[in-house]
């Protein structure tokens, strides 16, 4: 999976070669269809994996949060380091594409995404209430937006600005810039605390 993950990101779906794949691996070709039909099988079997990976993640870092303060701070934290997985920002990217272009596959797509979605809404439902889901839908764009940015202009977009940027956009997104003082980090702090 995680060569898969690096051509798929370096590459993209149509130009990614299964030999290339197999062999970033240190595996054979047929070694690799043993265990996927096809290239678009590897492709949605990563995203899936990875996609749930992911989510448990998320899951131990708010279950380790015993306050529903902890709970916001360990999801804005969360959601500022996706910044890191550039590889993975790209592969969203793709999956999306892919999903775009080849219409047969957007019914299996559509479970993996929906049961993501449906994790992460219910966490920011259960946080910040009903107000929150719209948030929900453009935080993920987002990070995969800003982080393709910064691959292109690095100098324009270094990462530190990309991790100010994206937990002003979680503030902002689900209404945390206004909150007092006593339940909330001073913005300086927090802003130092992302880097």
């Amino acid at each position: 999976m995680s060569a898969a993950e690096q051509v798929f990101a370096r590459v993209g779906y149509e130009k990614a070669q299964v030999e290339e794949i197999a062999d970033a691996a240190g595996f054979s070709k047929g070694a690799l269809y043993a265990h996927f039909k096809s290239k678009e099988e590897l492709f949605l079997a990563l995203f899936e994996a990875k996609t749930a990976r992911s989510l448990a993640k998320l899951r131990h870092a708010l279950d380790s949060a015993p306050t529903r303060e902890e709970k916001i701070e360990a999801f804005r934290t969360f959601y500022i380091d996706l910044s890191k997985e550039k590889d993975w920002a790209l592969i969203i990217l793709e999956v999306k594409l892919f999903v775009r272009r080849h219409p047969d596959v957007q019914a299996r797509f559509r479970r993996i995404d929906e049961h993501a979605g449906d994790n992460i809404e219910g966490t920011l439902t259960r946080l910040f209430g009903n107000s929150a889901r719209a948030a929900g839908e453009a935080l993920g764009g987002i990070v995969s937006a800003l982080v393709l940015e910064s691959d292109l202009e690095p100098d324009a977009l270094p990462e530190r600005k990309v991790r100010a940027l994206l937990g002003t956009i979680f503030d902002s997104l689900l209404g945390l810039g206004d909150q007092p003082t006593q339940t909330r980090k001073p913005r300086a702090q927090r802003v130092l605390r992302t880097y």
